[in-house]
């Protein structure tokens, strides 16, 4: 008895011992488990905040994981989105390619890097631009199991780029106009100093002729004939001659708005008389409009001066004339009558409000949302490349004005740009 009481305590001190160290291994795996799930939470975490698409899927294209920005731009959550591809979410074309290119990465083992390709934003509709790299996604054995993709929205990028891209060469097309303007200018002040000396030397001949034939017919005895091309010459010489000075003019009126049309903008804004700039810009546009439409003006005369870049707003107003007449020739097309394009100039408060009005087909209640959108037309291949709305509203919405538009289907369109002008009348209370 005395023998085993003695191995009693040792036998229960063992047990105290293991159940110690099973205590302290279940602490230390739950400790552990704690700091897992720690680090996924935060590693999720930054994932999800990265402004990029990162997503990872398996050899059949199947998303095994995606980051919530992703989610978001696909319209799903990424839980949803697991075991899905990406013809449960895009075009059928657009999964393709996106397919194509995933498995001969897949087959290859090579990386794509840095490849701009299209995208779509489920929430607005609106297609997208995205620069993506992938990158083949390996086991533990350096077996390919699938890939692992990020993405960036580069849309408002290339916008920009497009819209630099464009202010470049109407600036270019600008000062090619002016210095052709400059140069035609010299000729035309010659042609129109020759004519005007044809003219007064004309008037004197035939003056001089008609007293010189008076005088020898009352020396004849007989009066002589008249000469019948002569007298035709004297009628039509007149009238031949003053229809040469009015398309002299004219060429010096295109010349002169050429050059205040094409004027490079300055660094700094300068104040604009703007009817005046409007007036310019109309005959800039005659060739878009003359035969398909009229043009009416109603512009206040006591319009103030704008603080603005002239050549902008010039390019605003002359994209505004060219839709005009292009929407009123798709409706006048095949017919002999002519639309009216109307453009007016008022003060509303502290704004200069410029309206061009057209009576064309108006614009369809299902597009009128994308009309300022880059690239987005109606028109044909070759006619237009869906900009000019884009870059006027940018412009204007950069002068710190507003672009509206009224419209109603069969009756025509209305655009209002308002402009402030209080900059103008600061500068000139301060000079």
């Amino acid at each position: 008895m005395a023998i085993k009481s003695k191995g009693e305590p040792a036998d229960t001190s063992a047990v105290l011992r293991l159940g110690a160290a099973l205590e302290s291994s279940e602490s230390s795996r739950q400790d552990l488990a704690t700091a897992l799930a720690h680090e996924r939470t935060l590693l999720r975490t930054m994932i999800d905040l990265i402004p990029a698409f990162i997503y990872a899927k398996d050899v059949g294209s199947r998303f095994i994981a995606m980051n919530a920005a992703l989610a978001r731009n696909m319209g799903t959550d990424p839980d949803a989105a697991i075991g899905k591809t990406d013809f449960d979410f895009f075009t059928p074309d657009l999964a393709k390619k996106f397919y194509s290119d995933e498995q001969a990465l897949i087959k290859s083992g090579q990386a794509i890097r840095d490849l701009e390709e299209p995208g779509f934003d489920q929430v607005t509709g609106k297609p997208r631009t995205v620069v993506t790299s992938k990158v083949p996604l390996h086991d533990v054995n350096g077996e390919v199991i699938g890939i692992i993709g990020v993405g960036f929205d580069i849309t408002e990028r290339k916008m920009a780029e497009q819209r630099m891209a464009a202010g470049e060469k109407l600036e270019s097309i600008g000062r090619l106009a002016a210095g052709v303007a400059h140069e035609i200018n010299t000729p035309i002040q010659f042609l129109n100093d020759s004519i005007y000396f044809i003219r007064e030397a004309m008037q004197d001949l035939m003056a001089h002729n008609t007293k010189l034939t008076a005088t020898l017919a009352a020396m004849l005895p007989t009066p002589p004939e008249v000469d019948e091309e002569i007298e035709d010459l004297k009628v039509e010489l007149p009238p031949a001659l003053d229809r040469m000075a009015d398309g002299l003019a004219r060429i010096a009126e295109i010349v002169r708005s050429m050059k205040e049309f094409s004027h490079a903008d300055q660094a700094e804004k300068s104040p604009v008389d703007l009817n005046r700039a409007i007036k310019s810009t109309l005959v800039i546009a005659s060739t878009e409009y003359k035969y398909v439409a009229d043009v009416v003006t109603d512009l206040a005369p006591d319009l103030p001066l704008v603080t603005c870049h002239g050549g902008q707003i010039n390019q605003v107003v002359l994209n505004l004339v060219v839709n005009a007449a292009h929407a009123i020739g798709d409706v006048v097309k095949g017919t002999p009558n002519k639309g009216k394009i109307t453009v007016r100039t008022r003060v509303e408060g502290g704004y200069v409000v410029i309206s061009v009005s057209d009576t064309g087909g108006g614009i369809p209640e299902s597009i009128r949302q994308r009309i300022f959108d880059p690239f987005f037309t109606t028109k044909e291949v070759g006619r237009g490349t869906g900009q000019g709305l884009s870059i006027a509203h940018n412009a204007i919405k950069a002068h710190g004005g507003t672009f509206e538009f009224d419209t109603e289907v069969g009756k025509g369109t209305t655009f209002r740009v308002r402009l402030p002008v209080e900059a103008a009348e600061r500068e000139a209370s301060a000079a």
